[in-house]
């Protein structure tokens, strides 16, 4: 019975180390296995977010770059707006100087020609009054040459007695 006490022992033990042997070869092997699918894991993941990480990187500087345009592009628009701005601006100060010197001309005309229709009524009445004066002088010229001619009749008259009296008495 001593021979089954030790024999059942280093028997099972050798059956336990055979075990454990052909075991502890196959995981090795599947640690191995498992390990390098984890490292794989790993090394995917980590190329995988290297490449993300380089397409994010690529993207986030493509839309740097878009924005980096659109922003000169706005600049530029902003700036072209600005300009057409300032020369609507400048056009409109310009046209309200020219309808200011415009407005000046024409009130500066207008009371030119108020004098000049002032003048032309003042000549018109002298030329109103002269025409009244020249009538009024060759109706007095009439009548001075009336009255001459009826003094001269009148004179005639006059003188007429008293040359034939004169003339009458060397006759006698």
């Amino acid at each position: 019975m001593l021979k089954a006490y030790f024999l059942v022992p280093v028997l099972s033990m050798l059956l336990f180390s055979g075990l454990y042997v052909s075991h502890v070869g196959g995981m090795k092997e599947r640690e191995a296995a498992a390990k390098a699918k984890i490292e794989a894991a790993q090394k995917a993941k980590t190329e995988a977010e290297t490449a993300a990480r380089k397409t994010a990187m690529a993207e986030a500087i493509a839309q740097a770059e878009q924005r980096k345009k659109e922003r000169a592009e706005k600049e530029a628009r902003e700036a072209r707006q600005k300009e057409e701005r300032q020369l609507a601006v400048d056009e409109r100060s310009k046209a309200f100087q020219e309808q200011e010197k415009a407005a000046r001309a024409l009130d500066r005309l207008k009371k030119e020609i108020e004098a000049e229709q002032a003048a032309i009524a003042k000549l018109a009445a002298q030329v109103k009054a002269s025409q009244a004066e020249e009538a009024f002088l060759l109706e007095f010229v009439n009548k001075a040459q009336g009255n001459v001619r009826s003094l001269g009749t009148l004179l005639e008259k006059i003188n007429a007695p008293a040359t034939a009296a004169v003339a009458t008495p060397a006759t006698k």
